[in-house]
């Protein structure tokens, strides 16, 4: 079974591949934005994640 974390780096791996394919051309260009794509985007939700634990729901 997946968790949270697993399915949020699947995510963010696929957003990264889609987008580095639609706005680069060569090969190390894609390389260099898929990472910086990719790492945004997981260490964006997990510090998003952190900042939000002190408020709990309800």
């Amino acid at each position: 079974m997946l968790d949270h974390l697993s399915l949020m780096v699947l995510d963010a791996f696929l957003v990264a591949v889609f987008f580095s394919f639609l706005w680069k051309r060569e090969r190390r260009e894609r390389w260099l934005y898929f990472w910086k794509v990719f790492g945004a985007l997981v260490v964006g939700a997990i510090v998003l994640a952190w900042v939000m634990y002190p408020f709990p729901r309800g």
